[in-house]
């Protein structure tokens, strides 16, 4: 009798790890694609790619598993941490984007290092501290303002084809409905499903259209591999790229914190303060591990609480099961051949809705603040300066200094460190003292 419950409970929790395997899949699919058309990948740098992203969210969910916070989250790539590799590949030089890769890898690298060895110190609630409401919610604007030309090139066809297709758009706008309505409308696990039917839709009516392109197939040499550590090259050291990885993985702590803390909400469990401390570190160590496998940084998902929600698996052993499937997945070059086949529209559209809602929580952040002359004045100068300085072209920036000439032609950063001297230094608000009777 015990004999047939344990093989009933093992039968269950592998089930429910494909069930994980899927959810997985689903918020890693479209990053190779994106960001290999932003740096101009060849199809077989995107099918590796494709590999050491599979790879790594698995490893990054055990990790955290069994040396961080120690609850069932699934790690995928950060929207952030792949919009600033998208924002950097589309502002690069043609011939500069190789090396900007391993600046890249660099930057994941020191910035892991920096949280993993901060995470326990109280200086990292001061860092913290510095990102208030105001400054997040620039730096979120900015960040979604600077790549909305991207997606609206990609999504109407512009960027195939050199002008507006109807075909494509069509295809883009029905995709981005589909994972609307069961974003909006649909119940149970169906909910979390949104983004890999729609882009199973569009994929299939890329088909149907005849838009794939035939000529971007990769043949793998061979049916099994080891994916390769800095398969971008060794890492280099830039200033501008290590301060911008340095800030993001700061922002992305509060992602951190409020992954770990809605799914003890889900999981009905009181969330230690170690643990939060733990779930930093192991973020730190992911994103070592990322820049070392040559891939776009991970972060605990807060959507694995809508899925343990909606699904009921509270236990660790599935989303273990599921995560060693992804792994082992990432060691098949066909099966991420097949994967990066994946039409680049297709992966824009299925990342319009998360990027929107991003752009979404930036504003939510700045509408939750005081309308003062010394807000509106913070929020309005930092967004004028940053956006102002997407519109200037490379070229303006050959005069300065190679290690300041990053900083100065990224608007992003350049509206985040203004917005920050402004809030925490010009503008500075002075602590008002409570007087005793």
């Amino acid at each position: 009798m015990n004999d047939i419950m344990k093989k009933e409970s093992s039968l269950l929790s592998g089930v429910q790890g494909i069930q994980w395997a899927v959810f997985m899949l689903t918020n890693i699919i479209a990053v190779p694609v994106v960001v290999g058309a932003a740096f101009h990948m060849s199809p077989a740098e995107i099918s590796t790619f494709m590999q050491r992203m599979l790879l790594v969210s698995g490893a990054a969910t055990l990790i955290q598993v069994f040396m961080g916070h120690r609850l069932p989250v699934v790690e995928g790539a950060a929207g952030m941490w792949w919009a600033i590799f998208i924002l950097l590949g589309t502002m690069s030089a043609p011939g500069g984007q190789g090396l900007l890769l391993q600046q890249l890898e660099m930057g994941l690298i020191i910035a892991g290092l920096f949280l993993a060895i901060v995470s326990f110190l109280p200086i990292i609630e001061k860092i913290r501290l510095l990102f208030t409401p105001i400054v997040t919610g620039v730096y979120l604007i900015l960040l979604v303002s600077q790549l909305s030309g991207s997606f609206f090139k990609s999504i109407l066809g512009i960027t195939a084809t050199g002008q507006l297709n109807g075909k494509i758009t069509l295809i883009c706008l029905v995709e981005i409905i589909i994972i609307l309505l069961f974003s909006l409308r649909a119940k149970g696990i169906w909910k979390s499903m949104g983004p890999l039917v729609g882009i199973m839709v569009g994929w299939s009516l890329f088909h149907f259209f005849g838009l794939i392109h035939t000529g971007q197939v990769y043949e793998p040499s061979s049916w099994f591999a080891l994916p390769q550590v800095f398969s971008w090259g060794a890492p280099k050291f830039d200033v501008g790229i290590v301060l911008t990885s340095v800030i993001t993985s700061i922002v992305l702590i509060s992602n951190v914190i409020a992954s770990i803390l809605v799914v003890g909400i889900a999981l009905e469990k009181e969330i230690q303060p170690k643990q939060y401390q733990k779930g930093i570190f192991g973020n730190g160590v992911n994103l070592l591990v990322s820049g070392i496998f040559s891939v776009v940084g991970v972060v605990p998902l807060s959507v694995s609480a809508g899925f343990i929600t909606t699904t009921g698996i509270k236990a660790k052993r599935p989303l273990v099961i599921g995560a060693i499937v992804i792994i082992v997945i990432g060691f098949f070059p066909y099966i991420g051949e097949f994967l990066s086949t994946l039409p680049l529209e297709v992966a824009y559209a299925s990342l319009f809705i998360p990027f929107s809602q991003m752009m979404g929580f930036g504003i939510r952040d700045l509408m939750g603040q005081e309308p003062s002359s010394r807000n509106l004045l913070v929020i309005g100068l930092s967004l004028m300066v940053g956006i102002g300085m997407m519109f200037m072209s490379p070229a303006a920036f050959e005069s300065v200094a190679p290690w300041l000439r990053n900083i100065m032609a990224n608007g992003l950063l350049v509206g985040l460190m203004f917005c920050l001297l402004l809030e925490h230094v010009v503008f500075r608000e002075k602590k008002v003292e409570s007087s005793t009777a």
